[in-house]
């Protein structure tokens, strides 16, 4: 097992609030949620129920998973988790109060290279006193770099294209192919709006003519301007 000081908890910040509870399935599967864990302290505060509940594709619920799970799990219990008034006790000293719910909840995140566990902590008697929902963070990542915007977009004449949605590496893109457009065929499309993103293209293809763009960055910001290609400078 990990040494405890391997998961450090930090309390949520209240833009992460949505992260602790369950959202629409649609949400779940952009998040890569792999599923979460239901648990209270029972009667007395000193027990410990809990109940997985999966909400992600069951591949994501895999062994190395379930080890560091149980091994994040383990570890609260000697802090968050040891009994309802340690959690008590703990949300008092660490903050993290986070909106929802009809009592207080604290929210409370842990983060290892693969995943990210949101626990939502209610030190309360009488309900249950704490989910903990898993996050597949490559799956996450994966998702997130597909719903980023279009930056750019170029092709060649051998039907070969790429999409960005970096501005860097389309910039780079377009300063390293630009000299061999006569015989690759290279075109761009600028897809942004971002206008020095548009100023420094332009200023790339007048360089290559051995010319100095006339237009200034304001120029670009009170006129949008996409979708240039090597058919010429407009």
């Amino acid at each position: 097992m990990k040494d405890a000081t391997q998961f450090h908890i930090r309390p949520a910040r209240p833009e992460e609030a949505g992260l602790f509870y369950t959202p629409h399935p649609e949400e779940d599967k952009r998040l890569g949620t792999v599923g979460h864990v239901r648990m209270d302290f029972g009667r007395s505060g000193n027990e410990f129920w809990h109940t997985w509940w999966p909400r992600g594709p069951e591949e994501l619920n895999s062994p190395a998973f379930k080890l560091e799970l149980q091994e994040v799990v383990d570890t609260l219990r000697e802090s968050v988790l040891k009994n309802r008034f340690a959690m008590e006790r703990f949300c008092y000293d660490h903050g993290g109060k986070i909106d929802g719910g009809y009592v207080q909840n604290y929210g409370y995140i842990v983060e290892t290279e693969r995943y990210r566990y949101c626990l939502r902590c209610n030190p309360s008697p009488g309900d249950y006193n704490c989910y903990c929902t898993a996050y597949d963070l490559d799956v996450q990542r994966q998702n997130m770099a597909r719903d980023k915007p279009l930056v750019g977009r170029v092709t060649y004449a051998n039907g070969d294209a790429q999409e960005f949605t970096d501005a860097e590496a389309f910039l780079k893109c377009v300063r390293e192919e630009l000299p061999y457009h006569p015989t690759t065929g290279f075109r761009y499309e600028v897809l942004t709006d971002d206008p020095s993103v548009r100023k420094q293209v332009d200023d790339m293809i007048f360089d290559f003519y051995g010319e100095e763009n006339p237009r200034q960055l304001e120029k670009y910001q009170k006129t949008p301007k996409q979708g240039m290609t090597m058919g010429g400078i407009k």
